[in-house]
């Protein structure tokens, strides 16, 4: 123990999880950042998003371990992890991550050139606008059934592109940087992703962030628990033995399961932020309003107007779920990590992450940049923009330091071991490769 130096439990750190009162741990270290919020120059959302907990794999992506941000933190720290919750100092000396970061900073991929921003601003506005204008046409001039549908199902596609051009931006970075533009994106929020709440997003998605497929983090393996096992720390249930056959049809209501069922039967809104279901239940709200309700007062026939924003939902729910989450669910999570690379936070990333179709455009605009998720998660702070020349670096030191790198060429083919490790979870006793995965995660101290 450090002489006269305070220890705090987590269990004690994690009641100070608001913007009035804010504690997180970094590098072992208690720090209480409640005045420095303001001052953050990445915002203070990304901050609240880990209040209460430990934040050291995102002051070490995004700044690396030798940095002036530790001095600007030092004034606010007010103790240290008691012994047996320290992560190992050792773990924190990965040559890989360094390398990476360091890489990162000097081919300067946290900030986007004005050529290639003002392409994707372009398509984003454009999208955005498009997507707009069908909502009025669909909802508020009721077009008939023969044109609303396909139009919705654009929609759809749509929003599913813009989800990760905009929303998933705006959970890891002030963004869009024009204050009057983040101002809007919030107001037209509930439109473009019903159910998926923005609160609740940067919440639910920094935790992710921190430890993959683990349910004390990774909140969808928690809200799909009774539906998708997802995790052999997940207690098994009788509808996961044909959860490889039907978990098509859950994804369809993906944000529906994960920020409204999972919300109230988890202890998720409790732990991480008590404002989260407030925010949630308003956006949830304008969203029957926008889609329903007022379309029923102008024009009846509230069946019309529900069965299309059921189609558009849908959709949208089936293609994020798809192209974003289920890179992390595939066999390889369930393989043995070395005893050496047990407890190293880039390694347990590449592990747990896959890539699909990273060579295809169409791929890349229509899932907004979620076919490249190894990058993304190895450094959340790079922007969508530069994913695929951040690409370029990752790979060669994946190959240089042994780490696993898996790519697969479709979206049917990741599909596909995706429902191979369905089957293997299906299985209501644990498998020496269940029993592995669940070693995995007990071996590794989220951070």
């Amino acid at each position: 123990m450090e002489n006269h130096v305070k220890e705090f439990s987590k269990s004690e750190i994690l009641l100070h999880n608001s913007s009035k009162d804010c504690w997180i741990i970094v590098f072992n270290q208690v720090y209480n950042i409640t005045d420095f919020l303001q001052k953050h120059p990445g915002g203070s959302e990304i901050l609240l998003s880990r209040a209460g907990e430990d934040a050291t794999s995102f002051f070490q992506t995004r700044h690396g371990r030798n940095n002036k941000i530790y001095e600007y933190l030092s004034p606010y720290k007010i103790g240290i992890l008691p012994e047996h919750e320290r992560v190992d100092e050792a773990a924190f000396e990965e040559p890989f991550f360094d390398e990476l970061v360091k890489a990162c900073q000097r081919k300067n991929l946290f900030q986007v050139k004005k050529e290639k921003k003002r392409i994707f601003h372009t398509i984003r506005a454009s999208f955005l606008l498009l997507n707009i204008a069908i909502v009025v046409s669909v909802f508020y001039f009721k077009l008939n059934i023969g044109w609303a549908i396909p139009l919705v199902v654009i929609q759809a596609l749509l929003s599913t592109s813009l989800f990760g051009l905009l929303a998933h931006e705006h959970t890891h970075r002030v963004f869009p940087e024009n204050k009057l533009l983040r101002y809007l994106l919030i107001g037209v929020w509930p439109i473009l992703w019903p159910f998926i709440s923005r609160r609740a997003l940067i919440y639910e998605h920094n935790s992710h962030h921190i430890k993959i497929g683990d349910p004390d983090h990774d909140y969808e393996v928690m809200a799909f628990s009774h539906f998708v096992r997802y995790s052999g720390l997940v207690q098994h249930r009788t509808i996961h033995k044909i959860q490889h056959r039907i978990s098509f049809l859950w994804y369809m209501f993906y944000a529906n399961i994960i920020t409204t069922i999972g919300g109230i039967f988890t202890s998720f809104w409790k732990n991480k932020n008590r404002r989260v279901a407030l925010h949630h239940n308003v956006s949830i709200l304008v969203t029957v309003l926008v889609f329903l309700i007022l379309p029923w007062i102008l024009h009846g026939s509230f069946l019309h107007f529900l069965g299309l924003y059921l189609l558009f939902q849908c959709i949208l729910f089936s293609f994020v779920y798809m192209g974003a989450a289920i890179n992390h669910f595939t066999p390889i999570a369930n393989q043995e990590i070395p005893d050496e690379m047990k407890n190293k936070f880039a390694y347990y990333v590449c592990h747990n992450t896959t890539n699909f179709a990273p060579n295809s455009k169409f791929w890349f605009f229509l899932s907004g940049g979620f076919n490249i998720q190894i990058e993304h998660h190895l450094n959340a702070f790079v922007p969508v923009e530069n994913l695929r020349e951040l690409r370029k670096i990752v790979k060669p030191l994946c190959e240089k330091y042994g780490y696993p790198y898996i790519e697969y060429g479709s979206l049917s083919a990741l599909y596909r071991a995706h429902y191979n490790f369905l089957f293997s979870m299906s299985k209501p006793s644990l498998d020496q490769s269940i029993q592995q995965e669940i070693n995995n995660k007990r071996s590794f101290q989220a951070r």
